[in-house]
């Protein structure tokens, strides 16, 4: 499993908005070095939802955040629109942080409490000016178009409930007409009907506005509704990349299944897809394949070499020496 590679990334393709290369994400503690993110590549072609999927402590917020360059990635390189982030300096950096916008998982903490709504979905416009179609004219129209009353402008966070708060989050994304937007856990913290909302308002706006999503969750049932292209990861490793339908309806990887037969109402057909074992240390991973530890195909080879990841089927990629090749886990949703 967890293995290095570019072999999915879409060469040649004019559409591509953001382009990871070998990003290493580690930090360091009076214990060793954290291996956070460890040789992930991806891309993200404009409009796409890209659903980044895994257990908590995976690497998928740190990847996602390095993107933006917070933190700036140890080694590797970050492509948004032909330009290396990580070459950039911190004032040519800053320049190009409104085209990459995020909503936080918490939206409530996220909201400075001492600000109106409409001082808060503002705040890019006053520092900025207007880029693009928003301008401080039209902040009742924006608050309109996430479903939040303008006439409440001038309240504050606290007068309104955890989906409301993350409509005003994504009205704040959206003010400087971002092109790409991370959404970190964005309804982790909601009620099942209000992530449903949420979720369905994302959809509505990367359709209306012509945004990238990035999508972080360790909820496979979401990533399925939301995602165009779904990257699976383990200990800061990439898994598998593959289209949603395509992952959902033939994982290869034995970690990718294992994940997909703990949906409740999935039918684990394989007994196989059960995985056992703790989550070894990222200070002191395992070599080779870092699932080999907890892999029930695990052979000597992937204890001791990393595989690299290779083509399945289509645009359908797998890191693992021995990908899974019975019936698939099919999933109810």
């Amino acid at each position: 499993m967890a293995g290095t590679g570019t072999a999915h990334l879409r060469d040649g393709d004019p559409n591509v908005l953001v382009r990871v290369e070998d990003m290493v994400v580690e930090f360091s503690i009076s214990s060793g070095t954290v291996h956070a993110v460890s040789g992930v590549s991806f891309d993200i072609v404009a409009g796409e939802t890209l659903g980044i999927v895994g257990e908590s402590g995976c690497g998928k917020s740190t990847t996602a955040r390095a993107v933006i360059q917070m933190p700036r990635p140890t080694s590797g390189s970050v492509t948004f629109n032909g330009t290396d982030l990580t070459q950039l300096g911190n004032e040519e950096l800053r320049k190009v942080r409104p085209d990459l916008q995020m909503i936080f998982q918490d939206p409530i903490s996220s909201l400075n409490p001492r600000r109106t709504v409409s001082d808060i979905i503002g705040e890019g416009l006053r520092v900025w000016g207007a880029r693009g179609q928003w301008t401080s004219d039209r902040l009742d129209e924006l608050m309109e178009a996430v479903g939040i009353d303008p006439r409440f402008g001038e309240r504050k966070p606290h007068q309104f409930s955890g989906g409301q708060c993350q409509r005003i989050s994504i009205a704040r994304a959206l003010v400087l007409d971002p092109k790409v937007i991370i959404c970190d856990e964005p309804v982790s913290a909601l009620d099942v009907s209000v992530q449903a909302q949420i979720l369905n308002l994302l959809e509505d706006m990367k359709q209306r506005y012509g945004v990238s999503l990035v999508f972080i969750s360790h909820d496979l049932s979401v990533i399925k509704n939301i995602s165009d292209r779904v990257m699976v990861m383990y200990m800061g490793k990439v898994c598998e990349v593959a289209g949603a339908d395509d992952l959902f309806a033939r994982p290869a990887h034995h970690y990718t299944r294992a994940l997909m037969a703990s949906i409740p109402g999935s039918k684990a057909v394989v007994e196989a897809s059960m995985i056992e074992g703790e989550l070894p240390s990222a200070i002191n991973p395992p070599t080779g394949c870092r699932f080999n530890t907890r892999c029930p195909a695990a052979t000597d080879i992937c204890r001791s070499e990393e595989p690299t990841i290779e083509a399945v089927g289509g645009d359908h990629y797998v890191a693992c020496h021995h990908p899974a090749t019975e019936t698939p886990v099919t999933v109810e949703s």
